[in-house]
Formats: C-alpha cells, sequence, structure tokens
C-alpha cells in the first residue's frame, strides 16, 4: 500500500507493481540464495547446515525487518533530519536483532560458539543489509507515489480535456443552430423579396384596383408590409414563442388567400398551453410554404391547411396537414426532391436545438392528406439529450383550441 504524503491515508498502489509482501518475501529468498552462492558453496561445499542455517536467517530477516516498515509508514510526514534519525535507530535497533537471533540460531545448530570478537562483522553485515532494505523501501515508495500522481495529473488533465471538447461541441452546435436560422431567415427574406411572388401579389393588388375594390387593394398592400416587417422584427432571436410563429404564418397565409381566393381554407387548432412553448424561429413557415407550393398551387379544388398544436406530458406535439393532394405519395417524393433547405433545413434544425430528444414525420395519411408530425421538448431548458422521443400518435389527442377555424 501506498500513502498519500497530504493526508497520510493508505491509498492503492499502481495495478501493474508488486505488492509489499511480495517484494518482501522474493527480496529475502534472493539474499538467501546470494548468500549460499557466494558463501556455502565456496567454503561449506557439500555440508547441509550451513545452508539450512543461511535459509533460516533470511526467514527470521522477513520477521525482523518488516517493523521498519512501520517506522517508515509513522515517520513519512515528518521532517527530513527527525525522520532520518528514527529511521537509522530502527535500522540498527534490527540489525542488532537479526544479528543475536542468527548468532544464537548458528550455535543451537553447529554448536559452536562464536566469540565477542567476531561479533562485529556479523554486526556490519546486518546493518549493510537492513540499510539496503531501508534505502530500497522509502525509493519503492517514492516511485509508487511518483506513479500515482501522474496517474492523477493524466485524469485530470484527460477531464479537462474532456470538459473542453465537450464545451466546444456545446458551442459548434450552438453556431450551427444560428447559421440555420439565419438561412432560413435569408430564405424568407429572398422569398419575400422574390420577383414571382411580388408578381402574384402585385396582380392580385391590380385585379383589386381593376375591380374598383379600393379598400381591398389598401389592404392587401397593408398585407404585404406587415408580413415583410413582421418577417424582419425577428431580428437575431433564435427562439420565440408558437404563438408568434402562427402570427407570421397568419400573415403569409392573408396574403396568399387574396391571391388563392376559394381554393385556399385554414385551420388553426392551438392550445393554450401550446401557444407559450417556445420552437426555433421560422421553424414551421417552410412547411406551410411546401403546403402552399405543392398542394394549393397545384390543385383546382378547395384546399385546407390544418395546423394542430398541444401539450402532452412534458412534449408539445405539432401537426400540419394538407388536403387537396391527389397523388400523396407522389407528392410526398416531390418535396423531399425539391429543395434543399425547406423539409430537411426544418429536420437539421430540430437536431441542433434538441439533439436526438424530437421526432419529424412526413408522409400521406389513410385520408388522402399530406401530414408532418413534430414532437420535441415542451421546454427549451429541457432540449438536449433527454432520451427518445415518443411516438406521435396518429390520432393527435390534442386539448381545445385556443383558435377556431377560420375560411378564405
Amino acid at each position: 500500500m501506498l500513502k498519500n504524503s497530504a493526508s497520510g491515508a493508505d491509498v492503492a498502489p499502481p495495478g501493474d507493481l508488486p505488492g509489499y509482501w511480495t517484494l518482501q518475501t522474493a527480496g529475502w529468498l534472493a539474499f538467501a540464495g546470494l548468500s549460499y552462492l557466494s558463501l556455502n558453496i565456496w567454503y561449506n561445499p557439500g555440508e547441509i547446515i550451513p545452508v539450512l542455517h543461511t535459509f533460516a536467517q533470511s526467514v527470521m530477516g522477513i520477521f525482523v525487518s518488516h517493523p521498519l516498515r512501520w517506522v517508515a509508514r509513522a515517520t513519512w510526514d515528518k521532517a527530513l533530519a527527525p525522520r532520518a534519525i528514527i529511521n537509522g535507530a530502527a535500522v540498527l535497533a534490527a540489525s542488532l536483532s537479526w544479528t543475536a537471533l542468527r548468532l544464537g540460531l548458528f550455535s543451537a545448530m553447529t554448536g559452536e560458539i562464536i566469540g565477542s570478537e567476531d561479533w562485529g562483522g556479523w554486526i556490519f553485515g546486518s546493518l549493510i543489509v537492513f540499510a539496503s532494505w531501508a534505502i530500497c523501501y522509502h525509493a519503492l515508495k517514492y516511485y509508487r507515489q511518483w506513479l500515482q500522481q501522474r496517474e492523477v495529473s493524466i485524469q485530470a488533465r484527460n477531464t479537462a480535456l474532456e470538459a473542453q471538447g465537450l464545451a466546444q461541441e456545446e458551442t459548434v452546435k450552438r453556431l450551427h443552430a444560428e447559421s440555420l436560422v439565419r438561412e432560413s431567415k435569408l430564405r424568407i427574406l429572398n422569398y419575400q423579396l422574390n420577383p414571382h411572388f411580388f408578381f402574384n401579389s402585385l396582380n392580385s393588388v391590380t385585379a383589386l384596383v381593376k375591380r374598383g375594390d379600393k379598400e381591398a387593394a389598401i389592404e392587401m398592400l397593408s398585407r404585404i408590409g406587415d408580413f415583410l416587417r413582421a418577417s424582419l422584427e425577428i431580428g437575431e432571436t433564435l427562439e420565440h414563442p408558437l404563438r408568434d410563429e402562427i402570427d407570421i404564418i397568419s400573415q403569409y397565409l392573408d396574403i396568399e388567400k387574396v391571391r388563392f381566393a376559394d381554393r385556399l381554407n385554414t385551420s388553426f387548432e392551438v392550445s393554450g398551453e401550446a401557444n407559450d412553448v417556445s420552437i426555433p424561429s421560422l421553424l414551421l413557415q417552410p412547411l406551410i410554404e411546401n403546403c402552399i407550393k405543392h398542394a394549393v398551387a397545384r390543385s383546382l379544388s378547395r384546399t385546407t391547411i390544418r395546423l394542430t398544436a398541444g401539450v402532452e406530458g412534458a412534449r408539445l406535439h405539432l401537426r400540419i396537414a394538407n388536403t387537396g393532394v391527389e397523388e400523396p405519395n407522389e407528392t410526398a417524393e416531390r418535396i423531399r426532391r425539391s429543395s434543399k433547405i425547406g423539409l430537411r433545413n426544418v429536420e437539421e434544425r430540430l437536431g441542433s436545438v434538441y439533439g436526438d430528444d424530437y421526432s419529424f414525420a412526413a408522409r400521406p395519411d389513410e385520408e388522402g392528406n399530406f401530414v408532418i408530425r413534430i414532437t420535441v421538448p415542451s421546454g427549451m431548458a429541457d432540449a438536449h439529450g433527454r432520451g427518445a422521443p415518443p411516438q406521435v400518435s396518429a390520432a393527435d389527442p390534442y386539448p381545445a383550441p385556443s383558435r377556431t377555424p377560420s375560411g378564405a
């Protein structure tokens, strides 16, 4: 075990290094083998008693040296001078104890009595052995502590890099979201300034003037101005309440109703709770535009665009459906191929804002309507990573609407 120098608590050593008892046992067995090769094999060849004494003193050394570990751990946090003195005294005591045990065992096994004049050599050898033990113990302990501190440093650095990576990822998502909303704004402005759009709008105004309906012509021009102003007033806002999105859509549809007259009918069914939910700015306008382009403009019959919104649990459910589709499957494929932005832009923006916590589906239903369903969290604060989105019910069981259907 290692000891943390700051707290004095034991900590686990690095997993790739042997433990204390493994090194302790291996070290003393290696000392026994070295003693046998350097002494017994040369001075006592063929004699069994000296060999047994050599290995027996190594076993005693395992237990005599173990208290040195207690002393080293107890003095680890002390200043260098008192620490050296205490450990030095412990080494001396261990050396004297081991020498006495060795001499006693030798006399018991051989019957020889070693005179005091020879004790100095035995004590000096013991001092060398136990001083080496203490040095190796402290060196290995310092090495393990260094490995531990390096591992902690690497972990801290990796944690910092991960945090930095997450922060950069969030920044990229934010920038991507801003890019998409700006792209959407540029698209709606481009649509406003599109000569074809202005031609149709002004042509409708001209028809009203020729008809002598001055008030209707003025109202038409006012609607165009309101629509342009509302779009420009969005500014740099990345999100706004659903009610603001519906106001912009309503102004856009009011202009198109003059153009298509009885061919265009609209219906909004939005619960009061859904009105307050924030969504990305200009998220639904491209979808309404697709309804105009691929249903109303291509059909001579009456077409209804119906927008339904409600909150269930913590989810906002949006549904946009249009009638007047003669071949729904063909229309769906044409919509998917027709624009680089359109539905693709909407889905990319949903992914940028909500991560995986949304659902988006655009397909015809059994009644021949083309239906777009969107499910997102009902609070923008819960928009990132809250699990898989639930399936949208085909029945669309939303609360009672706060806005009533309106005809063309």
